[in-house]
């Protein structure tokens, strides 16, 4: 399977350690995949604070991150990603479809194929 990875960089950063001052800009992103979508359905901030599309796209987001700056795999969570100033999220949710996009441009297109008959011949 082709990974389908792209690198970006935010606007405003997120700050990491919290309250460090320190922000993290440069970021790799993957595409997005089901059991993404599963586990941040099972994810503890999402079933702890209730359900919300944006609390799961949040969560989707924080698995597909590569890397954040020099901020650890592991610290890289909804809550850290919850953080982020809007427009920030929102350059990460557009590259994420820009990768679905690069992915749906592999797909081969539909081969013509003459005209097809009808199943009724005519009747005299």
């Amino acid at each position: 399977m082709t990974s389908f990875t792209q690198c970006g960089s935010l606007e405003y950063g997120i700050e990491y350690p919290v309250g460090s001052g320190e922000y993290h800009f440069d970021f790799e992103i993957r595409l997005p995949t089901v059991d993404d979508n599963i586990k941040a359905y099972e994810h503890p901030s999402i079933l702890g604070g209730g359900v919300s599309n944006m609390r799961v796209n949040v969560a989707v987001l924080a698995s597909c991150l590569l890397s954040l700056g020099t901020v650890p795999k592991d610290a890289i969570t909804p809550e850290l990603i919850g953080s982020a100033v809007d427009a920030d999220y929102d350059e990460l949710a557009a590259v994420q479809e820009m990768i679905k996009k690069k992915r749906k441009a592999m797909k081969p297109a539909c081969a013509n194929s003459d005209e097809l008959s009808s199943p009724s011949g005519t009747t005299g």
